[in-house]
Parts: structure tokens; C-alpha cells; sequence
């Protein structure tokens, strides 16, 4: 594979590494988790993290619920959390309330994207001056 692809690559990776800044992630409790299920279709709704911080969620809000094994993805407002069980059918998913540890909300942050967003031009207007710079009136670089 040739320079220029490689550092393509490498660009993109880096670019995939730094999208995760554009949310911001809160843990909630299964009790906040309960005010999300599809008895509370709503528009939006404001949970309490952990911290006691409040967070809005919409039907679009990513939501993970968590167990002690791992992370499981749910619509919000599109599952069932009774006192036995959490179904959610979109994600043909079925667990023991007992199993449900708390969900991790993730808000997004367009401070945050504007920032990395920002960041990047300015970064690829630097190596175009740098370039430019070196490369002498001839374009030889000498």
C-alpha cells in the first residue's frame, strides 16, 4: 500500500476516534430508566443522572442499559420495563429486571462537535501554510 493511502487511513481513523467527543454520556438508574419505557411516550423527558444532573431525552437520545455482563442498545420510549422484565422488541431483547444494573444516556454535545470540527480546519489550514512555506519558490523545496 502506497504513502498516501496509508495516511488517508490514518486520518480516518483518528477522525473515527474523536466522534465520540461529540456526546456527552450519563449514567442513570433503573429507576430513571423506568420513565423512559413506552408508558411515557413523550416528546422528551428529563431524567436525573447519578449525579443528580438533569438530562433530556428524546426518542432520538442513544440509551444502553447496562448489566453486569455488558451493554445492550434500547429506543427509548419503544421498550417495557415491568417489575419482572425489560422487552424491548426493536432489539429482539428480553432480560431479567434483576440483570438491569442502570442505562447510560448519551446527549449530543454540539459544543463539542463544533470544537473538533473547528480544530480539524484550522489543522489542515497549518500543513497547507507549513507545506507551502517549505516548498520554496520553485516548488523544489531547496
Amino acid at each position: 500500500m502506497n504513502k498516501p493511502a496509508l495516511r488517508l487511513i490514518a486520518a480516518l481513523v483518528a477522525l473515527t476516534a474523536v466522534q465520540t467527543a461529540c456526546y456527552n454520556r450519563y449514567t442513570i438508574s433503573t429507576d430513571e430508566l423506568s420513565n423512559l419505557d413506552s408508558s411515557h411516550i413523550a416528546r422528551s423527558v428529563v431524567v436525573k443522572d447519578d449525579s443528580g444532573m438533569d438530562v433530556t431525552v428524546s426518542a432520538t437520545t442513544p440509551i444502553k442499559v447496562q448489566t453486569a455482563a455488558r451493554e445492550y442498545s434500547v429506543s427509548p420510549f419503544n421498550f417495557a420495563l415491568t417489575e419482572s422484565q425489560l422487552v424491548a422488541p426493536d432489539y429482539d431483547l428480553l432480560l431479567s429486571r434483576e440483570e438491569v444494573t442502570g442505562a447510560v444516556v448519551s446527549e449530543f454535545a454540539s459544543s463539542k462537535t463544533w470544537s473538533i470540527a473547528a480544530g480539524g480546519l484550522l489543522a489542515a489550514i497549518g500543513a497547507f501554510v507549513l507545506i507551502s512555506a517549505s516548498a520554496g519558490a520553485d516548488g523544489t523545496g531547496e
